[in-house]
């Protein structure tokens, strides 16, 4: 069973049903795989078949012309429903999305620059990675497209110096053809995208509403089951759908797919209003749309999701700005001011599904709600009376909060506030709050309705997925995106104070050897090993974070001069050569460090990365002749 609300087949007889994939078979469906191995369609009462997609096949267009029943479409499908057409999402399976653009690393491009006026291969439904080079200030109109044809060998043989790939996918292939490759990704430049989203027509939602909510919860069943068992769905597709790709193909394409899920994060099928504006916001930039398009009507929407997404925006509208708390507040003054019964009032007040509190300037509580029982743990017998500053505000805060009570009183306006609070139990949670003034009545006495929103868990979830976007997952480190960000801030620093920056580009020597030897999963705790020394060389005070593959760059604060920064190099080069056991393996590596000054040597970051990319490419080289060994970067 996955859930009381799929609709379950009451028969024999199946509806039958289509789905439209957005490829060939692959690991990329593999929701839909194991909602039909694993029965969840049957249960739902439907039939389902998949069909694969041609190249340049416009998936949409399929679905709306009746020859699908579903599709799995790109975020394009916001133009279809600008257009006119009817069509309506369902769910979003990949919460970040694979596109990305790819560069051999012997090609001398190091940023996203220096792809204008080179030939590049551009699949059809690619307008984020032009997106992405608009917003990087990239003249569109004078790059030079070439039809893609899906070879990555086109690449390697230099057919083309860039190509639109799948991070999910290409990546492997080029890997096992032995061409090292850089990827630049939107998410660089801050535009993130959704993948493979689930979509049907407003005619089947509004026909059809259980056989569209079957069909959705099954599919979403069926990829939380691949999702935690992505080696039988391997197994499944090498035995039933494809043998197009090789089993260590499929299951680097699931753990891929599973980074750009997030499944332990984010629940399969999560969409956000607000990440859909931003995708709006992106078009709207390229001219595809106009300023503050309407979205609203884009997503399916079932009565429970309905609530649900209401809530989510009143919960986020203006952070402490609670819906139905404010409703409690108007009747609350109504009732002080037209005299209404005093039953009404307690049960408006004591049933609304936020805190709510009334106190007045020194914090002593009159009025406790429900909802302000259950959050805080106390009864409203052991609450009244006290003050609120005493009883639930964490003592570091006192202060701030007693401020916000006065100030919302003394300028007659609500006032809103994050803070630190304790529950009876002693556990500290963060709450949003929102403070609002009222006259009592009685001789001029006023006094404060404070609502409160238990935030903690969004807090945690916000911290986790700010790691997600801004961490390597392997070795914990600031992964491409921070790190960067991270040296924009220090140079920014740097010139605010007139100190020196130095920036260390290092890639280790003898790695594709290791991984090649002894298997990926013993390179990856290499380089996790790496990452630590590394950590502890550099310390708190500067920054290093990992680039890609066996790349890092470091941010070294406070060096004015090659002499100095020496010391530095050693330590990080000693730091990398001493041995490293995994699995009672005894590990020899060593690295490759090129460096540059800023502002000396250059002035802006690109500038800098690559000048320091190419003063590491010479060590390296010269490594390389030490041992007698081909100067190719590829060989270590």
């Amino acid at each position: 069973m996955i859930g009381h609300s799929l609709a379950l087949a009451s028969s024999t007889e199946l509806t039958p049903v289509k789905l439209q994939l957005k490829w060939q078979h692959q690991f990329q469906f593999a929701g839909y795989y194991a909602a039909i191995e694993k029965g969840y369609y049957r249960q739902a009462g439907l039939d389902v078949s998949l069909i694969e997609a041609s190249f340049g096949q416009d998936i949409i267009k399929t679905v709306l012309s009746g020859k699908a029943d579903f599709g799995v479409g790109t975020s394009e499908v916001l133009l279809n429903y600008y257009q006119g057409d009817p069509v309506v999402v369902l769910a979003a399976i990949m919460q970040h999305s694979p596109l990305a653009f790819a560069v051999l690393k012997s090609s001398g491009i190091s940023n996203i620059h220096q792809l204008a006026s080179k030939p590049i291969m551009l699949e059809p439904n690619s307008l984020e990675l032009l997106a992405y080079l608009k917003t990087e200030g990239v003249d569109i109109e004078r790059l030079q497209w070439v039809e893609h044809q899906h070879e990555t060998r086109n690449l390697i043989e230099g057919k083309v110096k860039s190509m639109s790939i799948y991070t999910a996918d290409e990546p492997f292939e080029f890997a096992s053809q032995g061409a090292d490759v850089q990827l630049f990704r939107p998410i660089m430049a801050g535009i993130d995208f959704y993948g493979d989203n689930l979509v049907t027509t407003q005619s089947m939602v509004q026909f059809h509403p259980e056989r569209v909510e079957a069909f959705r919860q099954a599919s979403l069943a069926g990829w939380r089951y691949a999702m935690q068992h992505p080696d039988e769905m391997v197994d499944l597709i090498f035995s039933k759908y494809s043998t197009r790709k090789s089993r260590a193909h499929l299951l680097f394409e699931a753990d891929q797919i599973r980074k750009l899920m997030i499944p332990s994060l984010v629940e399969p099928g999560y969409m956000n209003p607000g990440r859909w504006q931003h995708i709006a916001h992106v078009y709207y930039q390229l001219g595809l749309l106009p300023e503050n398009f309407e979205i609203e009507g884009l997503f399916y929407q079932t009565k429970d999701m309905a609530y649900q997404r209401l809530k989510q925006q009143f919960y986020y509208a203006f952070g402490a700005l609670f819906l139905v708390g404010l409703l409690a507040l108007i009747f609350y003054r109504q009732y002080y001011l037209a005299n209404l019964r005093q039953q009404q009032f307690e049960a408006l007040f004591m049933n609304a599904p936020v805190s709510l509190m009334e106190v007045d300037e020194q914090g002593k509580i009159y009025h406790w709600n429900t909802e302000a029982q259950n959050t805080f743990q106390y009864s409203a017998q052991e609450a009244l009376g006290q003050t609120v500053f005493n009883l639930i505000m964490a003592q570091d805060e006192e202060v701030v909060v007693r401020d916000r009570v006065h100030q919302a009183l003394v300028q007659n306006k609500m006032v809103y506030l994050e803070s630190h609070n304790q529950r009876k139990d002693g556990e500290r949670l963060i709450c949003q709050w929102a403070n609002m003034p009222f006259a009592t009545g009685k001789s001029g006495s006023r006094r404060v309705i404070c609502m409160a929103r238990d935030i903690t868990q969004e807090k945690v979830m916000q911290e986790k997925l700010y790691k997600a976007a801004h961490y390597d997952d392997l070795t914990g480190l600031p992964n491409r995106v921070l790190i960067l960000s991270l040296l924009q801030e220090a140079m920014a620093e740097a010139k605010q104070y007139q100190w020196s920056l130095a920036i260390l580009f290092i890639d280790l020597n003898g790695f594709k050897l290791i991984n090649d030897t002894h298997g990926h999963l013993v390179g990856d705790q290499v380089l996790k090993q790496v990452a630590l020394r590394l950590s502890q060389v550099l310390g708190e005070t500067n920054s290093v974070g990992r680039l890609s593959g066996d790349e890092f760059l470091a941010v070294v604060k406070g060096v004015k001069e090659p002499l100095a920064l020496e010391t530095v190099q050693a330590d990080i080069m000693r730091a990398v050569a001493s041995e490293i056991v995994v699995n009672d393996l005894a590990l020899n590596i060593s690295a490759s460090i090129g460096a540059t000054f800023y502002p000396q040597d250059a002035e802006h970051a690109e500038q800098l990365i690559r000048l320091a990319d190419q003063s590491m490419y010479k060590v390296k080289a010269a490594h390389n002749a030490n041992f007698n060994s081909p100067s190719s970067r590829s060989d270590y």
